[in-house]
């Protein structure tokens, strides 16, 4: 099926297959921004498409899933179609969530203050100041993906992967923030741990975070990390 065009919330988007069961949609836009991607993940989430099993958001793209195959690409955008005409396109408050993390158990500070040429408190304060957006989830289930890091202490991956990273990990890669929802392997610079759980396989559903909430992180101590710990497990 060759790419298809779809007006959705004010916006002209590419449709195309990705795969059997799922369409790949892009804003032709240049200058896509994440509000765009996630309200429009709203819009589609509460169109009551029929099949949509997964709404996946992209920095610059959405992939809709569907548990059928999809053999004719113009009639499942005029569903979409059709679906969306129901939906407000008003924007919506995007839920908050408040992080707690311990950053004295930080594993790559010596690293993260060489490159930014920054203390650990300074660099401490500027993370703790900054207002995060979800901007989307994976590598992993539960990974969150931040943006709005403040550039001033961006800083690359390592250049050798460590095996293992504890759940909860905070790091920063590149010019953004995030946290290992699971224990991985990964190369982000880890410069903290929170004891919040972002998965668990067991709960519907299993993560509470999506794209589009807003992050703030809040400081707390390696005796409060232990109690907070705790009480998740």
């Amino acid at each position: 099926m060759k790419s298809k065009l779809l007006q959705l919330n004010n916006c002209s988007w590419s449709v195309s297959a990705l795969g059997e069961q799922a369409l790949l949609i892009k804003p032709k836009q240049d200058d896509v921004s994440l509000q765009l991607i996630h309200e429009s993940c709203r819009i589609i989430g509460e169109s009551s498409i029929p099949g949509v099993v997964d709404i996946i958001p992209a920095y610059e793209s959405i992939a809709i899933i569907y548990d059928r195959l999809l053999n004719d690409l113009d009639s499942e955008i005029d569903i979409l179609s059709n679906a969306f005409r129901h939906i407000s396109a008003e924007n919506h408050s995007p839920q908050k969530h408040v992080i707690p993390v311990c950053y004295e158990l930080g594993l790559d500070w010596e690293e993260v203050e060489n490159h930014t040429g920054m203390e650990k408190d300074r660099i401490i304060q500027i993370h703790l100041a900054g207002a995060y957006t979800v901007a989307m989830m994976g590598f992993l289930p539960g990974f969150l993906y931040l943006s709005g890091l403040n550039e001033e202490i961006a800083c690359p991956r390592k250049q050798e992967p460590r095996s293992r990273i504890p759940a909860g990990a905070v790091g920063i890669g590149g010019k953004q923030t995030g946290v290992y929802s699971l224990e991985s392997p990964g190369g982000w610079q880890i410069i903290g741990r929170t004891p919040l759980s972002f998965f668990d396989a067991r709960k519907d559903p299993p993560t509470e975070v999506r794209a589009g909430n807003q992050v703030v992180f809040e400081r707390i101590t390696e005796k409060e990390f232990s109690k907070l710990k705790d009480r998740e497990t």
